[in-house]
């Protein structure tokens, strides 16, 4: 999904989400694989030219984290978050956490791709930006954000970036 946003060129999306589903033979008692590192480091060995860079925030971090990701949307790069389920609403609420693009922000909301249905619709959540710091503060899991990195010919650094939104 984040790689159709960025116009991404030369990438085989019919197959794309089984090549780098690093679960999708998991066995009962195995540990998943899929994280944003090892599924990163996947896409990069099949497309060098695609670089994702992660980032995990500490508890009590939650208002850093929004602010990466307030400043990623303003540069217009694709982001993706990692999102505890324990305090949203149902039907979105649950166990677990939940990798999903940032659509769309408004002053005080950001909206989320939850996911897409088997017609291609799109389902999103909008989840205030107060409930997103505080679902990262409170809950278990969800820590991480992961972007599109900007290929090296352009003129400004997604990493560069984030360094800069992470020291205020």
């Amino acid at each position: 999904m984040i790689l159709r946003a960025a116009n991404w060129k030369g990438v085989n999306f019919e197959t794309f989400q089984d090549d780098f589903d690093l679960d999708k033979e998991l066995k009962p008692g195995q540990q998943p694989q899929n994280n944003f590192d090892s599924v990163a480091q996947s896409i990069q060995a099949k497309y060098p030219g695609i670089r994702f860079k992660h980032v995990g925030f500490q508890k009590g971090e939650g208002q850093k984290k929004l602010a990466v990701v307030e400043d990623l949307i303003r540069q217009r790069l694709p982001v993706l978050v990692s999102l505890a389920r324990v305090l949203l609403s149902p039907p979105y609420g649950g166990g677990g956490w939940h990798i999903m693009p940032v659509v769309d922000a408004s002053n005080d909301a950001l909206t989320l791709l939850w996911s897409v249905d088997d017609n291609n619709y799109p389902h999103t959540i909008t989840l205030k930006k107060a409930d997103f710091v505080i679902i990262h503060d409170k809950c278990h899991g969800g820590d991480d954000i992961a972007f599109l990195e900007k290929p090296a010919h352009t003129a400004t650094s997604s990493a560069a970036a984030f360094e800069a939104a992470k020291a205020t």
